[in-house]
C-alpha cells in the first residue's frame, strides 16, 4: 500500500501544501547559503577580509546545497499528494 493511500483523504490537501512550503522554504534558503558560501570561499566579503576559513565555507556551501535537496524532495512530496 502506497503512501498516498494511507494518509487520510481529508489530510491530503494540507500534507500537499506542507510539502509546498518546504520547497518554497528549502529553494531560499538553500539558495542563500550557497551563494554566502561561495562568496565567502571565493573572499569576496565586504565586511572583513579572511574572517572566515576555506572550510567554513565549504561547510555553509553544502548547508545550502542540502537545503536545495530538501527543497527538491518537498516538491516530490507536493507532486505525491496533489496528484
Amino acid at each position: 500500500m502506497a503512501i498516498r493511500e494511507q494518509v487520510p483523504k481529508p489530510l491530503r490537501g494540507p500534507a500537499g501544501f506542507a510539502s509546498l512550503a518546504v520547497m518554497l522554504l528549502g529553494i531560499v534558503v538553500g539558495y542563500i547559503l550557497t551563494m554566502v558560501g561561495i562568496t565567502l570561499y571565493l573572499g569576496l566579503d565586504p565586511i572583513q577580509q579572511g574572517a572566515v576559513s576555506s572550510v567554513e565555507a565549504i561547510g555553509v556551501t553544502a548547508v545550502g546545497i542540502g537545503a536545495f535537496v530538501a527543497g527538491y524532495l518537498g516538491w516530490r512530496g507536493f507532486n505525491y499528494f496533489a496528484y
